[in-house]
């Protein structure tokens, strides 16, 4: 709120310009869970109000940026913002309270549906959002486990996909959020449904479910599958990214769809100058065939995105956690392209 930051501005002016420069398509996220301290401090995601301050914001960006980005994304992973950070307390603000969860559920695709009819009535195009999506497998066959993991898909997979194309929250998640929800969100659904230009799908990872009586809804207790596993503890799972990309083709039809994030974490080690990463390059290979097998199967994709090119920050998990084509020494800031990296430039040029 306010007025903005000039240095800020400048810097993202800098940033599109050197990469067009570069011959780069900037691609821009508007939120990717950054959220000001001062907003959080009048309740963030659990105010209403977010949603116009948020939507202020995107025009601003717009009108800064618009004529030179490709597309543009108004939230990365909902499911984080809302879910992740307000009912597990695993991200800022570390919430456990399924009352602020249910309002942040609401609120982050009211922001999305509210900013993205005003980026449109600016004149902007390309625009879409980036979900994230978790393929939740029951750890047995008995029917309270199913019953689980089908409640799970509903929160993580369905809410957000579901209410951007049928203008509906899915039943089996609604029946533990409902009492908890923003008064009269049913009014709201139409203005979380804006046409979309593009969708982005997140995909990393299954989980196994089993139901845990002795625990509030939704009653879960994650348990460790039995596939080769990253260091996130998360199982390597590609046949997920193919489910998920035609679970979206299903509801949005032809629209174009973007892999924005596929990827993995590894214990990389720089040795004689080079970084030897075969479980990655294997990760890389097969999700890319994933991929070519939902467009096999008539899905439009567009677009692969591999997370990321540089080790980086990981939220709560700090540096830790290598993601990067590009191993980076922070101690240092020394840059050595991994063994993955040299393979996707080959692979591209063919």
């Amino acid at each position: 709120r306010g007025a903005p930051n000039p240095d800020g501005l400048d810097f993202y002016d800098r940033l599109v310009d050197g990469m067009l420069e570069r011959g780069l398509k900037p691609l821009l996220t508007l939120h990717h869970w950054e959220l000001p301290a001062s907003l959080a401090m009048l309740g963030g995601w659990t105010n209403r109000d977010i949603a116009h301050w948020f939507t202020e914001y995107a025009v601003l960006m717009i009108q800064r940026l618009g004529d030179r980005v490709g597309f543009t994304a108004t939230l990365n992973e909902p499911w984080c913002i809302a879910w992740l950070s307000h009912f597990l307390g695993q991200h800022a603000p570390g919430l456990r309270d399924i009352r602020a969860a249910a309002h942040a559920m609401h609120h982050v695709l009211l922001a999305h549906g509210l900013s993205t009819a005003a980026m449109r009535a600016e004149g902007q195009k390309n625009l879409g959002i980036v979900l994230n999506f978790e393929h939740c497998t029951p750890a047995s066959e008995s029917e309270a486990d199913r019953h689980t993991a089908a409640t799970q898909d509903a929160i993580y997979n369905r809410w957000f996909l579901e209410a951007l194309t049928r203008k509906a929250y899915p039943a089996e998640a609604l029946a533990g959020l409902a009492p908890h929800m923003p008064k009269d969100w049913q009014s709201d659904m139409g203005l979380i449904a804006q046409p979309l230009d593009w969708l982005g799908v997140n995909n990393y990872t299954r989980r196994l479910h089993a139901a845990d009586p002795t625990m509030p809804w939704p009653s879960n207790r994650e348990v460790e599958g039995p596939l080769p596993k990253t260091t996130m503890g998360w199982e390597i799972y590609p046949e997920g990214l193919t489910e998920f990309l035609t679970r979206a083709h299903a509801l949005v039809g032809d629209l174009p769809i973007y892999v924005s994030e596929s990827g993995m974490s590894w214990d990389d080690e720089v040795v004689d100058g080079k970084v030897d990463d075969p479980i990655r390059i294997d990760y890389i290979n097969q999700h890319l065939a994933a991929t070519k097998a939902a467009m096999g199967a008539g899905v439009n994709v567009k677009g692969f995105f591999y997370w990321s090119l540089l080790d980086n920050y990981e939220w709560a998990l700090g540096y830790e956690k290598r993601f990067g084509l590009v191993h980076v020494d922070f101690q240092t800031l020394q840059r050595t392209p991994k063994a993955s990296y040299h393979a996707l430039a080959r692979a591209l040029v063919r």
